[in-house]
């Protein structure tokens, strides 16, 4: 039940930021980290049935992304 006195001294709403962050921002990032679980699940079902062929795909992955970082740095002339 409601009492008098929190009818006449009622808080302030919430601002527009923390609506924002609790409407939006949070449940944005509760999938993002779901789906970040899920990937990293199925990854290591992968990973146990064929474990040569994740870690060639492994190894290319990382092989064209340091080209590509290395290809970004700027070079001294």
């Amino acid at each position: 039940m409601v009492s008098v006195g929190y009818m006449i001294d009622k808080p302030a709403p919430p601002s527009a930021l923390k609506v924002f962050i609790d409407q939006k921002v949070i449940p944005q990032a509760i999938d993002a980290a779901g789906a970040v679980e899920s990937a990293a699940y199925e990854l290591g079902k992968q990973v146990k049935a064929r474990p040569v062929a994740s870690i060639a795909i492994a190894a290319l992955v990382g092989v064209l992304v340091g080209k590509a970082v290395f290809r970004a740095l700027p070079t001294k002339e």
